[in-house]
C-alpha cells in the first residue's frame, strides 16, 4: 500500500488534512527539545518530514530513519538531498519489530503516525525501548477518533464522506484511505496503549491531544536503571 501512495504522499497528506499535518508537526517537533549531539531514531521514517523538520530544529542533532517501504525512502532520500542533509540524516530499511540498531546507541526516538499501521504494536515499543539508552525518550503522534461528541462527530463525516473517496482518487488506489479510517477507529485508548508503553519497560507515560483531540501525542521514558525511575 505505502510503496503505491509514496509519490503522491505528501500532496495527499496536505491536502487530506486540509494542512493541519504541518502544524501537527511542528508541535511535535518543538516538544522534542533535543540538546546538541542527541542521535534521534525516527521510526516509519515515510517520506522523513519528522527527520527533516527535527534536523533544520536543532543544529548538531543527526537522525537514523527507519521504515519497511523502499518507495517512501526513495521520496526521503530526495527531499533530504534537496535541502543538504545527506550528512545529519541516514536511512535504513527495516522492520519496526527488529530494528536494524544496537542495543542502548538512541538519545530519543520520533514515530509519527506509524505504529498504528502495525498490529503487533507490543513488539514496536520493546523494541524501542532496547535501543533507547537509560534515560532516553521515546514520542508518538497518531490520528485518533475526538473525544468531544461535536468534533468527533464532524470527523466522523470527514472520514466516512470525504476523505475515503478523495484520497483513494488521488492515490489511485481503492483501498488506501479506506484503510486509513479503519486503522483509526481500531487504535487503542489511551489507557491500552499508554498500558502498552508500560510493559515494554517505559516510565512516565503520558497523551496529550492536539487539534481538538484529532490526534494525540504519547511520550515516556526509559528508566535511568533497573529499578530506579527517571528523576
Amino acid at each position: 500500500m505505502f510503496e503505491t501512495v509514496a509519490p503522491t504522499y505528501d500532496v495527499q497528506n496536505r491536502l487530506l488534512s486540509v494542512g493541519r499535518d504541518r502544524a501537527w508537526r511542528r508541535t511535535f517537533v518543538e516538544r522534542l527539545r533535543l540538546p546538541p549531539g542527541s542521535v534521534v531514531g525516527d521510526l516509519a521514517v515515510g517520506t522523513a518530514d519528522i527527520a527533516i523538520a527535527t534536523c533544520e530544529r536543532y543544529p548538531g542533532v543527526s537522525v537514523v530513519g527507519v521504515d519497511l517501504s523502499p518507495g517512501m525512502m526513495r521520496v526521503a532520500r530526495r527531499k533530504i538531498s534537496a535541502r543538504g542533509l545527506q550528512g545529519m540524516i541516514q536511512l535504513r530499511q527495516g522492520d519496526l519489530r527488529e530494528l536494524p540498531l544496537g542495543d542502548s546507541t538512541l538519545d530519543a526516538i520520533t514515530l509519527c503516525f506509524g505504529i498504528r499501521n502495525i498490529l503487533d504494536r507490543r513488539a514496536v515499543l520493546a523494541e524501542c525501548c532496547r535501543v533507547l539508552k537509560p534515560g532516553g525518550s521515546v514520542r508518538i503522534m497518531e490520528m485518533v477518533m475526538p473525544e468531544a461528541a461535536v468534533v468527533r462527530a464532524l470527523y466522523g463525516w470527514y472520514f466516512d464522506n470525504v476523505m475515503p473517496l478523495a484520497g483513494n482518487l488521488m492515490s489511485r488506489t481503492d483501498y488506501a484511505y479506506s484503510y486509513l479510517r479503519h486503522s483509526i477507529l481500531e487504535f487503542p485508548t489511551d489507557a491500552e496503549f499508554l498500558g502498552l508503553m508500560r510493559e515494554a519497560g517505559f516510565e512516565r507515560a503520558g497523551a496529550s491531544p492536539i487539534s481538538w483531540g484529532m490526534a494525540k501525542i504519547y511520550d515516556a521514558r526509559k528508566p535511568r536503571s533497573r529499578g530506579a525511575p527517571w528523576k
